[in-house]
Parts: C-alpha cells; sequence; structure tokens
C-alpha cells in the first residue's frame, strides 16, 4: 500500500459460463459471502440462467433469501458446515439438536437422553449489515420425568438449559442439501470446479497476472476487464481452431485458424503482462 507493502486490495468476483467470463466485479469486501448480492445485481444477463452455483464461502440465509426469493433462481452452493454433516458422527451426534425427535404437536424438542426443551420465545437478530434474523427460544423444562433428567436439564450453575433455532436458516439448508444431491444437481455443481477454477489458474498461470498495475477502483476494473476480455478471445481462437479441425476443413483454412491464434495469444499476453505503474496492488484471486 502506501508504505510500499504488498496486501490484498480488491476482491475480484468472476462468473463463467464453460470456462468464458461474462461477468466480474471488484470489492473491498475481504469474505465472498458478502459480496455475492451485489455481485448478482450487476449482471445483465442473469435471466438466461437459472442455477447459481458457487462454493461454501458464499452460503448464507440472507443469500439464500435472495437468490430464491429475488432472483427466483435455483441456488447450488454449499453452507459452510455442509460437508461436516455429511459425517456419520455428526448425523449421530445427541448434541446436534437435528437428532433430537421434535413434537409440532406441542412444539417441543426431545433430546435423546430423555430431557425434554419446550418453546419459550422468539428472539430477532440483527447484524451489522442490517440483515434480520428470526431466532426460537427452547429451554428445558423444570420438571422433568425423573431427577435424574431434572439435573441433566441444567448447567453446571443451575440454570436451565437452553437452545437455538433458526426455522428459515434450517429450511434453506434442507432445501439446498436437496438439491445438491439430486441428479440434476450434483451434475451442474460438479462443473463449478473445471468451468471457474481454471480461468483463475489461466489468469494467474499462462497469462502471469498476479497484481495489477494502477491504482484506483475504475483505472483497476478496466485493467482486469481487458483482461478477461483478453482471455475470453484467446480461448475463443482455440476453440475456432479446434471446430475446424473438428469439421476436417482443407489445408488453407486450418492454417489461417492457426496463425490467427498465434497473433491473438502473443499480443493478448504482451498486453496482459505489461506493467507501466510502479505501484502494484495485489487482488485476492477467489
Amino acid at each position: 500500500m502506501k508504505n510500499g507493502q504488498l496486501k490484498p486490495g480488491y476482491n475480484l468476483q468472476l462468473g463463467t459460463n464453460s470456462q468464458f467470463a461474462l461477468a466480474y466485479g471488484l470489492y473491498p469486501n475481504p469474505t465472498d459471502t458478502r459480496t455475492l448480492k451485489p455481485f448478482l445485481q450487476s449482471i445483465q444477463t442473469l435471466e438466461l440462467f437459472q442455477h447459481i452455483v458457487a462454493d461454501a464461502g458464499y452460503g448464507s440465509e440472507e443469500n439464500y433469501n435472495f437468490i430464491l426469493d429475488d432472483l427466483e433462481k435455483t441456488p447450488l452452493i454449499p453452507y459452510g458446515t455442509y460437508q461436516k454433516e455429511q459425517k456419520k458422527s455428526y448425523k449421530k451426534s445427541e448434541a446436534n439438536p437435528e437428532n433430537w425427535t421434535y413434537l409440532e404437536d406441542s412444539d417441543q424438542w426431545i433430546k435423546p437422553d430423555g430431557v425434554v426443551y419446550s418453546f419459550k420465545n422468539y428472539s430477532r437478530r440483527t447484524d451489522k449489515y442490517g440483515f434480520e434474523r428470526d431466532i426460537k427460544i427452547y429451554e428445558a423444562d423444570s420438571v422433568q420425568a425423573s431427577e435424574e433428567l431434572d439435573q441433566l436439564a441444567r448447567t453446571e450453575k443451575g440454570n436451565l438449559k437452553q437452545i437455538q433455532y433458526n426455522p428459515t436458516w434450517n429450511y434453506f439448508k434442507n432445501l439446498v442439501k436437496d438439491k445438491l444431491t439430486s441428479k440434476e444437481g450434483a451434475r451442474i455443481y460438479a462443473k463449478r470446479k473445471v468451468d471457474v477454477e481454471p480461468v483463475f489458474g489461466r489468469m494467474k498461470g499462462v497469462f502471469g497476472v498476479r497484481r495489477v498495475h494502477v491504482r484506483g477502483q475504475k483505472v483497476v476494473e478496466t485493467e482486469i476487464g481487458f483482461l478477461l476480455m483478453s482471455m475470453n478471445l484467446t480461448k475463443l481462437a482455440k476453440k475456432l481452431v479446434q471446430d475446424n479441425r473438428d469439421k476436417k476443413k482443407n489445408t488453407d483454412d486450418s492454417a489461417g485458424f492457426h496463425l490467427n491464434q498465434l497473433n491473438l495469444s502473443v499480443f493478448f499476453y504482451l498486453l496482459a503482462s505489461f506493467c507501466p505503474a510502479s505501484f502494484p496492488l495485489t487482488i485476492i484471486l477467489k
């Protein structure tokens, strides 16, 4: 930064299809969770797609709510504990309320050890970004079926134990699990690692770009825009060459496509590698 150190300055968000960059955005947020909503809102061609595919870093109640209710799209985005919840130890853990027995008529939870928790009250939580969550508070009954259960219902300090349950969050979690484990959802999600990840790999490995060379949000966006455009064009040129080979056209046509591909590759590689400034800002590539 201004003291000469190299530190992450921007979080680059990139939307792809078939390894072509369709949209991008630069954000100061260090985490991906807060960038998804503004990034999707900025994409003009979003109506062409039904599924929003991303990794667990984007999974949150607010993002699921936005994708499902506002965009009316299907999120194929695991949440932070998705992989953990697939383990047998988690599914058998008595500490996990999802493994307890729920009595819908009386709105009670029964822990495997027999302790009964009854609904106490709602609690509305608002995070620092203004998003509201409605939490249901359940408290262990003061009178249980036995003295042993009475002791299990209390903490070491003698207070009745409580659990917190977010109905909306659990609804989204179950919906996402169903989508990700479905045949179609699993097929589409499996493409993520061979769609967007190779684009970042080409950016760093082939084009040698790990930092930008200008200062300021607008000019950095312009530099990244030229880079992604060059990557799209070189990929398109290679695709045209391959399509030309597959169609087994005559030799002259094939040579022409090869020449075009070579010119594009050399020109755009030099453009991406040009460093006109001595004050680089690093970009977090995720």
